[in-house]
């Protein structure tokens, strides 16, 4: 008998917005992958399952323990958490240090059962991470985003051990060990494991695929490359069909217009016939009528079939809206110059790496920033950003900087999706600014929902959106862009940077995007 098992599943949003309706499904492989574009409703369908949300109907039934790993893309989120809190261990610390005080009860056994040398593991893993000075209840916020996803996932495999454990985006932020540390951590868990990513290395390790999309769900009961063949079979077949319902519309219009023709030909040489006055006036009358009838009776034949072809257009386009690829802009200054941008001399950041940075940067350079978990990325683009003073040194800034962090701080919650970009963008008008906003898959109403709805990586589409759209002379700090973007979206997003004429630091662990866009300069911490 399946242990995760949900039935008829429906989730709408307080504003009415329907994200899914009439879900049922089993958890049956040992690993299922959860696939889908950005903000189709896969994380909400997470956490319910998680029961850390409930559905608008519909039930959810497991007869396991289950662990569940929410992706980070909310830095208010853990602002004020300590670390055994972020992690979901703070249970276990507080019981090991109430039996350490002589309260050795039922209640404090049963939380620490099979976890009597955490503080010693704890520690290890902490310095594996290279964290000093941090104990358990240290603010989780002074770990980097990768140091925090690893500490978050070693204590779920290691120290919690569920039956069955949900993992919503978990390679985001990590680096390369990390995320091969977590295949391996995949590979031998020995329960049932439901993956939700955009990632096609964690993707592969799965044994069957799950689509979600506005239609529905869909399981394909196989691997994730052989899925990704079947959806580019699907995409050609739906293109043909669409292609035949255009040619059968072309044609019912092309017949509708000879039958016009000829039906105009008949009622003049009627008109005349009846004017000479050659034949009975009730023979004509008979066959007037006789013409009318067919006519009316063509008429709604045609009608009918008008109707069956738009309907089937429509059916047929509504599919490929969700296999199709979407689009992806960047704004593009035609007057791009080789300028400096910045200029670092002896500058030590706060923290991270304490070596001296010595750098020039250019309106054109294309930089990425590579280093390990822990090392200071992030912590240097708001150095750059002026955010977090410098320790040591001197900092030049020449030119607007635009940092995108991966938290989405620029976004505000509160306002909906155009007021954003106009907030931001004044050199937009909103026509503009909606066309924009429909190249990012946002259309029609879509502009007027509240930012707070939207997914980690529908924000950080808009964030993009919004940096890039800033001033034609922005120059980007992009920290992990790609994180929480769906796997057709980081293509894109890769292209646009590719041909992208103003100059970026681009913040990424993933090898596929930060190699497919052609970055001119590498920065490692």
């Amino acid at each position: 008998m399946p242990q995760l098992q949900a039935f008829n599943l429906c989730y709408q949003h307080g504003n009415g917005d329907v994200v899914f309706n009439d879900l049922s499904f089993s958890l049956t492989a040992k690993v299922t992958a959860l696939v889908g574009r950005n903000g189709c409703g896969k994380s909400i369908l997470a956490s319910i399952l998680a029961k850390q949300k409930e559905p608008s109907s519909g039930t959810v039934v497991c007869h396991s323990s289950l662990g569940f790993y929410r992706q980070m893309n909310d830095v208010n989120q853990a602002e004020k958490q300590t670390i055994a809190e972020a992690i979901g261990l703070e249970p276990v610390f507080k019981a090991l240090d109430s039996i350490n005080q002589g309260q050795v009860t039922e209640q404090n056994l049963m939380s620490v059962e099979g976890n009597w040398d955490l503080e010693e593991r704890f520690n290890a893993e902490l310095v594996r991470l290279g964290v000093n000075n941090k104990t358990p209840n240290s603010l989780s916020i002074h770990l980097s985003g990768g140091q925090l996803s690893q500490l978050k996932l070693w204590a779920l495999f290691t120290c919690i051990k569920p039956d069955i454990l949900i993992l919503d985006e978990p390679s985001n932020h990590l680096d390369a060990k990390g995320k091969s540390l977590l295949i391996k951590q995949i590979h031998n868990f020995k329960g049932q494991l439901l993956l939700i990513s955009h990632d096609q290395e964690l993707l592969e390790k799965a044994n069957e695929v799950w689509e979600l999309t506005t239609l529905g769900l869909t399981q394909y009961g196989i691997h994730f490359s052989e899925y990704q063949a079947q959806k580019q079979q699907q995409v050609a077949a739906l293109e043909n069909k669409l292609n035949h319902v255009v040619k059968q519309q072309s044609k019912l219009k092309a017949a509708e217009q000879l039958q016009k023709q000829k039906t105009q030909k008949c009622s003049g040489q009627g008109a005349a016939l009846r004017k000479s006055g050659s034949q009975p006036k009730v023979l004509m009358d008979a066959k007037k009528d006789k013409a009318s009838a067919n006519l009316s009776s063509q008429s709604k034949n045609t009608a009918k079939r008008e109707g069956e072809l738009t309907r089937n257009k429509h059916e047929i386009s509504s599919q490929l809206e969700q296999t199709k690829a979407q689009q992806f802009y960047l704004a593009q200054s035609d007057d791009a110059k080789h300028q400096k941008v910045l200029s670092l001399e002896e500058v030590v950041i706060a923290h991270g790496t304490q070596k001296p940075f010595n750098i020039q940067v250019f309106s054109d350079d294309k930089i990425h920033l590579a280093g390990a978990n822990g090392t200071g990325k992030s912590n240097l683009l708001k150095t750059l950003n002026y955010d977090i003073p410098v320790k040591a040194g001197q900092l030049h800034c020449n030119q607007a900087l635009y940092f995108l962090d991966q938290h989405f701080t620029l976004i505000n919650n509160k306002l909906t999706l155009l007021e954003n970009v106009m907030t931001y963008c004044k050199n937009l008008d909103e026509s503009i600014a909606r066309t924009l906003l429909a190249s990012i898959g946002f259309r029609k109403d879509a502009v007027f929902k509240y930012a707070g709805l939207l997914s980690g990586g529908e924000k950080m589409k808009l964030a993009m959106c919004i940096v890039s759209n800033i001033e034609s002379t922005a120059f980007l700090l992009l920290d992990e862009p790609d994180n929480h973007l769906d796997l057709e979206s980081k293509q894109l997003l890769a292209q646009s940077l590719l041909g992208f004429k103003g100059g970026f630091i681009l913040v990424s662990h993933d090898k596929y995007f930060v190699e497919s866009i052609s970055c001119n300069k590498q920065i490692v911490l």
